[in-house]
């Protein structure tokens, strides 16, 4: 369930029952996140520079920043999350993912208490997927994250960057593990997933976040998601 705060930020409280197992590339787009998971039973970790990335307790935390790209691995969870976001940039924050310990057990209703368990959280492992990606990668991505609403062409990407088009997806994928333009879907079905929390009509959406075409839209969302845009807004509003 997601819940507007009334600074324009959000809250999450869902259940976990993940049945399988998988390994799965998520993305965020303009905000950041900062999750508790409690985890019941099952195995859930993260992978950074090809190596596990596992929570020391079952209680733990995840933060986050605006356009991260995380790599999450999950078998037979049970649990629950909750969790607090919002579009507003705070310069205080970490620029790069981690999952860290954390004693917090109060409600998540503002940004104070992002604060509170940013500043006393312990154990902080990063969670960035390659902490060493080359210089072509980190550009390109950087481009991708200012444009992503407005169909940054990723050969015209290449071409500022003074490169072939070939060379820049074959090192982005080589970097990040998938080609720059499904990093581009994924962002644009970030986007798309939290305007369909705040109640926006669908067809907007898909033009606001670089769909002319509705049946793209729907294509990729289901795509990312496995689920289409209205199946998402009802699970949204549980």
């Amino acid at each position: 369930m997601l819940t507007v705060l009334a600074d324009g930020g959000y809250a999450i409280s869902d259940d976990m029952d993940i049945p399988g197992s998988g390994t799965t590339d998520f993305a965020f787009a303009s905000g950041w996140l900062l999750e508790i998971v409690n985890l019941r039973c099952g195995e859930y970790h993260f992978y950074s520079d090809g190596h596990e990335v596992k929570p020391a307790a079952n209680v733990f935390g995840v933060f986050y920043p605006p356009f991260t790209l995380v790599r999450a691995f999950a078998s037979k969870i049970k649990g629950h999350v909750r969790g607090i976001g919002s579009e507003k940039a705070f310069p205080q924050f970490p620029a790069d993912p981690f999952i860290f310990e954390t004693d917090f057990n109060g409600a998540l209703n503002n940004v104070a208490d992002v604060f509170e368990i940013l500043d006393s959280c312990r154990n902080r492992q990063s969670i960035e997927i390659n902490t060493k990606a080359s210089l072509i990668s980190l550009k390109t991505k950087r481009l991708i994250d200012e444009n992503y609403l407005t169909f940054p062409s990723i050969s015209r990407i290449a071409k500022r960057l003074k490169a072939s088009h070939e060379h820049v997806s074959r090192q982005f994928k080589k970097d990040y593990g998938l080609a720059p333009s499904a990093y581009l879907h994924k962002l644009r079905v970030a986007e798309a997933t939290y305007r369909l929390s705040l109640g926006q009509q669908i067809i907007e959406i898909s033009q606001d976040v670089g769909y002319n075409d509705l049946s793209r839209f729907y294509k990729q969302f289901r795509k990312t998601t496995r689920t289409s845009p209205a199946n998402c807004r009802q699970m949204l509003d549980k």
